[in-house]
């Protein structure tokens, strides 16, 4: 009797014990988040005593053709309306008057262009072009523009990297060749940071790239040269890749849409160092404009015969979409969200509440948090870039890790710091690979079990809205909030949702389940429609 007393108090003990640890550790990650939100105010302190004088914007364009829409331009186009002289000269002349201040475009085919366009307007001007040309070339006349280091016959490729610095395309990517056979005309190729793996745009090849709302402002990576182009209107659309929330940061901060389609969908041959051959990556291609409509045509150009998989051309009624959400995944590494980012969330909840039979369900899945762990592991599973030290000397030699990091340290490296980071990343302790692929499983799992085939996941974007430049090295894992969706290969969709209380953009990620990429792309046009979607930076 009395050793079944004890056995009882000790389970007491033990049970009090457990709570008070419990408590603890709620209390610990209460401090550090704490303690992190003023750090990151300090920062943005800081950098802003000595960028806040060097504020500029982008001025206003004076041809209205470069507000429109590639789908009312391909349509102005048909109806005779426009040529596509006019379009891609307006086009054109608005990256003269932005990229100087931007320095997102880092190489071009004007004049080869505009030779293009002339042609095609005589063609339609002597009826060679008929109205079947234009339905099997939805772009017909767009001028377009892509990353530098995806594949451009004729253009720069150094991929930011001074060893590549005079090195120019010799064949253009798949995706490249499938927007000129949809009738888009290239127009310029973009900047990235180096070997498209940094969260901001700067290389020390072409220098870094600055926000059209805001020039002290980072741009996003590694599509931000696209990103910037676009929201200032020297691109009606582009084309991004996403291996970490390459095509959802630049658009978020640039406040565009993108979207990440499901994987595995659409041709990576021509991108940096891709055959287009590798299996099982989390690379994709996708999609940049500036307002929803243009998503689902561009998507269809990029996707080919693989279209069918999808279910593009289906309508969508909103009101009988289930809608999920996660405020906040509760990752340590990611910066604490901000008041203004959490009020962009909730009113969109809000929306969906008024109109949706079932009101959106919030959703609490441990996993999430460890977004940055499994990017992490499932980065050294990637074919095409697991000898990241191999791609830096550009296939032709291997550079040594410490080596470089004490040539920067004394400022003799040809890599800049967001590459001695990936290096310094590369020398950390692997992640458990069992542990990484059991966690991905059941997280995989989970998502697509609730999302079926008719549900979406509202997600944060970032913790706070476009900072200063180069800030992001302070706080280099709040791309996890994209990276996880990169994990579980899920198809996304960056909303914008307007500018925040700095004229910055505010947006969030629309989630779906593999292959219902039509309801992300459904929820986004609805909340455009709602909350006004891109705003002009001028």
């Amino acid at each position: 009797m009395a050793q079944v007393k004890l056995d009882k108090e000790l389970k007491r003990g033990k049970s009090r014990r457990n709570n008070v640890c419990r408590q603890l550790r709620v209390l610990a990650i209460i401090m550090i988040s704490f303690i992190r939100y003023y750090i990151d105010l300090l920062i943005d302190k800081i950098f802003g005593l000595f960028y806040n004088s060097r504020v500029e914007r982008v001025e206003k364009p004076s041809n209205k053709i470069v507000l429109e829409s590639a789908t009312t331009l391909a349509r102005k186009i048909r109806k005779r309306e426009l040529k596509a002289e006019e379009v891609v000269k307006a086009f054109i002349d608005r990256i003269h008057q932005v990229n100087k201040l931007l320095n997102s475009v880092v190489d071009e085919r004007f004049d080869e262009a505009i030779e293009d366009a002339q042609n095609l307007d005589k063609d339609i001007a002597d009826g060679k072009i008929t109205d079947k040309d234009f339905d099997k070339k939805p772009f017909l006349g767009i001028p377009f523009t892509t990353k530098e280091t995806t594949a451009c016959k004729g253009l720069s490729s150094t991929f930011g990297l001074l060893n590549r610095k005079f090195q120019k395309a010799e064949f253009d990517a798949q995706i490249v060749q499938d927007m000129k056979n949809a009738g888009g005309i290239l127009i310029a190729v973009t900047n990235v940071p180096q070997l498209n793996l940094w969260q901001e745009t700067f290389n020390p090849v072409y220098g870094v790239t600055n926000n059209p709302y805001n020039t002290t402002r980072n741009v996003g990576g590694s599509s931000g040269g696209e990103s910037s182009i676009i929201a200032a209107c020297g691109s009606p659309i582009g084309i991004g890749t996403d291996i970490g929330g390459s095509l959802r940061i630049p658009a978020f901060m640039c406040g565009i849409f993108a979207h990440k389609p499901t994987s595995g969908l659409i041709s990576t041959q021509g991108l940096t160092f891709r055959t287009g051959k590798e299996k099982n990556t989390m690379v994709v291609v996708g999609p940049m404009t500036k307002y929803s409509e243009d998503l689902i045509p561009l998507l269809k150009v990029l996707i080919g015969e693989n279209a069918s998989k999808l279910k593009l051309d289906e309508d969508v009624d909103v009101t009988k979409i289930r809608v999920y959400y996660v405020t906040d995944p509760k990752d340590p590494f990611v910066s604490p969200i901000r008041e203004e980012m959490n009020k962009a969330m909730l009113k969109v909840i809000r929306h969906f509440a008024q109109i949706l039979p079932e009101k959106p369900e919030m959703v609490n899945m441990q996993e999430l948090k460890y977004g940055g762990k499994l990017w992490r592991y499932w980065m050294t599973q990637e074919p095409s870039v697991s000898n990241f030290n191999r791609d830096l000397g550009n296939r032709e030699t291997e550079i040594n890790s410490v080596i470089e990091l004490l040539k920067f340290c004394i400022r003799i490296s040809d890599y800049n710091i967001a590459v001695m980071l990936n290096l310094i990343n590369g020398l950390l302790p692997s992640e458990n690979a069992e542990w990484a692929k059991e966690t991905t499983d059941a997280l995989h799992k989970k998502l697509t079990s609730i999302l079926g085939t008719n549900g979406v996941l509202i997600y944060p974007s970032a913790p706070f809205p476009a900072s200063y430049h180069y800030t992001a090295v302070l706080r280099p894992w709040n791309l996890n909030l994209f990276g996880i969706w990169n994990v579980l290969k899920f198809p996304v969709t960056q909303v914008p949702l307007g500018l925040g209380q700095e004229g910055l953009p505010l947006g969030l990620q629309v989630v779906a389940a593999p292959f219902q990429d039509h309801l992300a792309i459904a929820v986004a046009k609805e909340l455009e429609k709602t909350f006004g979607g891109y705003v002009p930076p001028f």
